[in-house]
Parts: C-alpha cells; sequence; structure tokens
C-alpha cells in the first residue's frame, strides 16, 4: 500500500529492445501453435494488457480510498482538538 509520507521513489520501465524481440518470438511461436496471423496474438496480448491495467486502477483506486479515509480522520481529530480548546477558552472566561 502506498503511503502519504515515505513514498517510494517511482521504478519507470524502459523496454529494451531485448525485450522487443523476445516479444515478438512469444509472438511468432504462439502464432504457430494456435494456427493463427500475428496480428491476432498481438491483439490477444492487447486485451490482456487492458485488464491488467483495469486491475492496477481498481488496486491504486482502493489505496487511495484508504488514504482519504485517513486524511477525513485526521481532520476530524483537529476539529475535535479545535473545539475542545474553543471550549476551554470559553469556560476560563
Amino acid at each position: 500500500m502506498g503511503t502519504l509520507y515515505d513514498q517510494e521513489p517511482r521504478d519507470y520501465k524502459r523496454v529494451e529492445i531485448s525485450r522487443v524481440n523476445y516479444f515478438l518470438d512469444e509472438v511468432s511461436e504462439l502464432a504457430t501453435k494456435y494456427k493463427m496471423e500475428r496480428k491476432d496474438i498481438i491483439e490477444a496480448f492487447k486485451a490482456v494488457e487492458l485488464a491488467r491495467q483495469n486491475d492496477l486502477y481498481v488496486a491504486n483506486g482502493d489505496i487511495h480510498d484508504e488514504q482519504m479515509a485517513g486524511i477525513g480522520q485526521a481532520v476530524q481529530e483537529i476539529g475535535e482538538r479545535l473545539h475542545q480548546i474553543a471550549d476551554a477558552i470559553e469556560s476560563k472566561e
């Protein structure tokens, strides 16, 4: 889960030419195995990638919701403390 105060630096991923070569080898192998066109195999990869991205958006939304709940609790506690301080000041007057 992400944090508000100790966020790790983002780990950007760069695509190396060797990864592209490996991907194309995989596409060719799957096209042969399933007797499909390479472009259809690539479309299947796109569909799987979209599903993965949707899962990531859901996970990120869950993290966001948890963090917002934590901020809401902190704001509520600050408000309660301010009311206590105001009540203490009024009772001394």
